[in-house]
């Protein structure tokens, strides 16, 4: 992209994105510049497949980009090669909303980022926190941002992060801008996002806690505009403090002072200071992500819909006390639409086969199967059905389970050890 045309796609993003964002026209224009010449910087980092390295490192620089209207053509198949290689169980909750980000980016679903819910994998991070590698309060509420740019939301995630606001004020060591600044966004991002009018009590809780951190974020501010001469701390707070809608504060001296940090290459700092310093030049906020339109050609229901073939096998024979001795159907191979979930490929080899038909109940995250093979499941025995993908086990159930061309989908009727 020549630089004519990156200027012009980006200062599309300043007007259709930062209402009210600070300072006067001729710094909303050089701070612009300045936007342009770092996203450019940005992208001249990027590896052949537009990539940078470790997978959260490149989901956060393609939503940096994306923020700032900077179409995103490369990167989601890295997003997806790094969380298989490296298991989403075991992946920690902030890298889990940093994909979810990225995909978003990469204009994908993250409800359906090929075979992954990441959204769900996301609440079951937040569920168990803290956990190691996820046990801070700024990671905590990076994902509960992460988690509302995809439209779902929890309201007890929204009450420990109104509950840690207070309580981090008051202690010894007091609290970092770059928390609150977080938290702010956190909770600006879900009360935004509630529309139904029964709403209101939680909403006036939601704007208590806005507003005490905010006045924090204001106060620091007035009394170091550079925080400590910390770029990405200067750059969360002039974000926080837009989302909160607060009107008075020294926004024009942190963000001259923020250009004043350039480079004359464009960055700031690093590569990870870029990546987040590059929003805040045009007041574009983390969860802006989800309003900024995708190419028609580049949505996931219209790339490469073309038919692939995944066979499915059940497991049951070391079951023989609740199998009824059943014995094991031969492997049906099907061919599907690609995307097609698990559960319609169940149905499919239920055709080359009766042993295939299931049953399923329909639940709050979705069908779980109840019987396959005339099979129940036993809670009270802890046996149930337990769904594995190329000999692992699957991420998500049946209705968001979209296996790739020659997957082997195995349904195995076990007992769960806990």
């Amino acid at each position: 992209m020549n630089c004519l045309l990156a200027t012009f796609v980006v200062i599309l993003a300043v007007f259709s994105q930062t209402q009210g964002h600070c300072g006067s026209r001729l710094l909303q224009t050089s701070l612009t510049r300045a936007a342009v010449r770092a996203a450019e910087w940005l992208r001249n980092q990027q590896d052949e497949n537009g990539t940078y390295g470790e997978g959260h490192v490149t989901a956060v620089a393609l939503h940096s980009l994306r923020l700032v209207g900077f179409p995103v053509e490369q990167g989601a198949e890295h997003l997806n090669a790094e969380i298989i290689e490296n298991d989403i169980g075991s992946i920690p909750g902030a890298r889990v909303g940093s994909y979810i980000l990225g995909a978003m980016a990469c204009c994908q679903n993250p409800k359906s980022f090929y075979d992954f819910d990441l959204a769900r994998a996301l609440i079951t991070k937040l569920d168990k926190f803290p956990r190691l590698r996820f046990d801070h309060p700024y990671q905590y509420s990076f994902a509960v941002m992460a988690l509302c740019s995809t439209g779902a939301m929890r309201l007890d995630y929204l009450q420990n992060i109104m509950r840690d606001i207070p309580e981090q004020l008051e202690t010894e060591d007091g609290v970092s801008g770059d928390t609150l600044s977080m938290q702010v966004m956190a909770l600006t991002c879900a009360k935004k996002s509630m529309k139904k009018k029964d709403m209101k009590v939680l909403k006036s809780k939601i704007q208590v806690a806005i507003d005490l951190a905010s006045k924090e974020l204001q106060a620091r501010q007035m009394n170091d505009s550079t925080f400590g001469e910390n770029e990405v701390t200067a750059a969360l707070v002039s974000q926080a403090l837009l989302a909160a809608g607060v009107k008075k504060t020294k926004c024009t001296k942190t963000m001259r002072w923020l250009k004043s940090r350039q480079n004359p290459d464009g960055s700031f700092v690093n590569l990870m200071a870029t990546i987040f310093v590059l929003p805040s030049l045009i007041g574009a906020l983390p969860y802006d992500v989800q309003n900024i339109p995708c190419p028609k050609n580049t949505t996931v229901s219209e790339i490469e819909r073309k038919m692939i073939n995944v066979c499915v096998e059940l497991q049951f024979e070391e079951n023989k006390k609740y199998s009824k001795d059943a014995s094991l159907p031969p492997r049906a191979c099907v061919e599907v639409l690609n995307g097609t979930n698990a559960h319609d490929i169940l149905e499919a080899a239920a055709n080359h086969h009766p042993c295939y038909n299931f049953t399923a109940l329909n639940t709050a995250y979705g069908r779980m199967i109840t019987s396959i093979c005339d099979i129940e499941q036993r809670p009270a025995d802890k046996y149930y059905w337990v769904i594995y993908v190329d000999g692992k086990s699957a991420p998500v159930g049946i209705d968001d389970l979209r296996p790739a061309d020659g997957s082997i989908l195995r349904f195995q009727y076990k007992q769960l050890k806990w």
